[in-house]
This record gives C-alpha cells, sequence and structure tokens, in this order.
C-alpha cells in the first residue's frame, strides 16, 4: 500500500491532537498524531524491522479519508516545499536542485534541503525520494537503511535503482 494522497492544510499554531495510531510497513512503525480530521505529525517509533513487513491500512480516524489531510505549521517556504514533496509520484526521485527549481527557488538549494530536514510528517510527504545529485541516498530522517528500504519498497522490482550510499566514482 502506497501511502494516500495528500492535501496541506497551512496553519500558525496546530490544534490539539488527541489521536494516535501506529502505522505499520516496511519502514517499521511510524507514530501518527493528530486529531480526527487532520494529521499533524509522525515520527519512527524504534528499528527497522530487519525483514520489510506489507504496509498496513492508516490506522482510525485517518484511514479512510482521501485525500488524507495533514495540517502542518511552518514558515511559507517549508509549506511550499512540503507542498512539492506531497506530488511527487510513487517511485520518483529528484535531486535538491530540482526540488528547489520546482518551488521557484532556484538558488535555494541549501533552504530546500533543511526545508526537507524538517518534514514533520515522513513517509507521508515523501522526502525519502529527495536524492543528492551525485545520485547518492543522502542522510534521512529514519536513517540510510530505512530510506533504501523505502525507495525500493516503491520500485516495482523492489530493488533501489542508481542510490549508491557513496558517491560515484569519478572514471
Amino acid at each position: 500500500m502506497i501511502p494516500p494522497a495528500v492535501e496541506i492544510v497551512a496553519v500558525s499554531q496546530l490544534p490539539a491532537a488527541p489521536h494516535r495510531g501506529l502505522w505499520h510497513g516496511p519502514w517499521g512503525a511510524l507514530l501518527l498524531i493528530g486529531d480526527a480530521h487532520r494529521l499533524q505529525r509522525a515520527r519512527f517509533q524504534g528499528p527497522q524491522p530487519a525483514v520489510a513487513p506489507p504496509a498496513t491500512p492508516l490506522p482510525p480516524p485517518w484511514g479512510a479519508q482521501d485525500p488524507l489531510r495533514l495540517t502542518l505549521r511552518g514558515t511559507d517556504f517549508q509549506q511550499s516545499v512540503w507542498q512539492a514533496l506531497a506530488e511527487l509520484r510513487p517511485g520518483e526521485r529528484v535531486n535538491y536542485s530540482e526540488l528547489a527549481a520546482r518551488v521557484d527557488r532556484r538558488s535555494a538549494v541549501r533552504a530546500v534541503a533543511s526545508a526537507v530536514a524538517a518534514n514533520p510528517a515522513p513517509v507521508l510527504l515523501p522526502c525519502h525520494r529527495v536524492i543528492r545529485r551525485d545520485g547518492t541516498a543522502g542522510q534521512y530522517i529514519g536513517g540510510r537503511a530505512r530510506k533504501h528500504r523505502l525507495l525500493a519498497w516503491e520500485t516495482p522490482t523492489g530493488v533501489t535503482p542508481n542510490v549508491p550510499d557513496t558517491p560515484r566514482c569519478q572514471s
């Protein structure tokens, strides 16, 4: 199960978040936090499992929502980057420069990288799909192994194409 389409609502202050639920999948367990209508954040819980289990449906009350609604607090710039992440298709890879171009801020590559790193809802906002320009996976809030697993999970063959951990050798 690939995460559902996402709708982002920007807020200046997050409302109370009385609902919590665990969402399990190849990434391990993801703690989801929000209210009955919108998710506000997600956090990885524990280590990545040794064997990649299939993804379970999103837990209630969010599982029946289409699109999944996220209430996120961040700057206008962060919101634009997170919206661009939400628009990435499963299996699509972009580098930070390409993402900067998508938010019409070509010279703000480092700021884009910072906004990606501040993603409040990993997996749901697929920051794992952003790689370095040299083709390496780069850092990830859940660790590089988890990033590779997520990328492989979204690929029909189950193999992460062209995303090594270290830069390619120049000949």
